[in-house]
Parts: C-alpha cells; sequence; structure tokens
C-alpha cells in the first residue's frame, strides 16, 4: 500500500495544485479580466493540461485506468470552490483529455519495452528483482565443517534470457496440452459402425 501511494501521489498532488491553486490567480484579476481568465483556463489550460500530465502518466506507468480519477475529484473540487455547475462539461472536456494522453503513452510504453520486460512486469518479477542478493553455495559435507560458507552473487538474467525462458515456457505448454489431447483421443469410446455385426 505505501509503494502504491509513492507512485500515485505525485500525480494526484500535480492534478490536485493544477485544478485548486491555478485558479487563485483569477482571484487577484478584477471582475472583467476574472472570467475571461476562468474561461480560458476551462477550455485551454485544464484540457492541455491533463492530456500532458496523461501521457507522462501513460508513458511511466502504463494504462492504469484509476488516473482518470485524479483529474475528475480534482475538477469535481474545483468546481465547487471557483465555478459553478455549468464547469461539470469542461471538467468532463479534461478527464477525455486526460485518457486520450494516457492511451497515447501507454502506447508508447509498450512500444519501447521489450517483450522480457513485458513478461516481468505481467509475472510481477522484474529484471532487477534478483541484483543485489546473495546465495548462499552448497559445499561438501567434509568442508562444511571447516570452513565458513562463501557466498556468490545470484547471476542477474538478461533481457535476451528471459525472453528465452519465455519462449520455452510456451512451448512446453503448448506440447503438454497436444499430448494431453492425444491421450483424451486416444482414451475416448470409439463409435460402433451401423450395419456393422
Amino acid at each position: 500500500m505505501r509503494d502504491f501511494i509513492k507512485k500515485e501521489y505525485p500525480w494526484f498532488l500535480a492534478n490536485a495544485l493544477w485544478f485548486w491553486c491555478l485558479p487563485l490567480v483569477g482571484g487577484a484579476l478584477n471582475s472583467a479580466d476574472q472570467t475571461g481568465f476562468y474561461l480560458l483556463l476551462m477550455m485551454i489550460g485544464n484540457p492541455f493540461f491533463c492530456m500532458i500530465s496523461g501521457l507522462f502518466y501513460g508513458m511511466k506507468r502504463g494504462r492504469k485506468w484509476r488516473y482518470l480519477l485524479y483529474p475528475a475529484i480534482c475538477g469535481i473540487v474545483s468546481m465547487l470552490m471557483y465555478y459553478n455547475a455549468s464547469a461539470f462539461a469542461f471538467i468532463i472536456l479534461a478527464v477525455c483529455c486526460s485518457l486520450i494522453g494516457m492511451i497515447f503513452g501507454g502506447w508508447s510504453r509498450g512500444r519501447r519495452m521489450t517483450e522480457a520486460e513485458k513478461w516481468s512486469e505481467k509475472s510481477g518479477l522484474p529484471a532487477s528483482y534478483f541484483e543485489g542478493q546473495k546465495k548462499e553455495t552448497p559445499k561438501a559435507q567434509d568442508e562444511a565443517r571447516d570452513e565458513t560458507q562463501a557466498e556468490v552473487r545470484v547471476r542477474v538474467p538478461s533481457k535476451t534470457a528471459l525472453k528465452n525462458q519465455q519462449k520455452a515456457y510456451a512451448r512446453k505448454a503448448k506440447e503438454r496440452a497436444e499430448k494431453e489431447a492425444k491421450l483424451k483421443a486416444k482414451d475416448a469410446p470409439k463409435k460402433k459402425k451401423k450395419g456393422g455385426h
């Protein structure tokens, strides 16, 4: 949970600062300029910010749909603080821009990732999982009494090794499925032909 908050908090904070603090500038303007400033902010500023932040979020974290909650929550709170109910349409526009930016960012991230990185991300074990870990080497029983156990670093698999391992697992699964299908076909009762003795 702490890791989740650490990764998601900066993105929520960026949206909160944009939606909650930037409109404070409009308070310093006179009433004629204030309306124009707020309209410009809602029509151009908010959608542009949401698209850019969604793009960077998609490039960094992938397509995590919970990101769309951040501009929606911050936009609704800012509507209650600064605007009236007519601003709701502009909040929907900002969320749509976040969605578009996040989709393109996720697409860009997917193009840059290798198959091994995609596989390690889905499995939950990144390639850097084994870095820095040490493993005790087994020793012969007679040597274990006299010597202390030595520690060696675990070899970190390369991206190519992870990719080859993924292909090997897929090949074994396919072979296993083919064997099971043959066994089922072999064990299935044969139908008697009509008209035969």
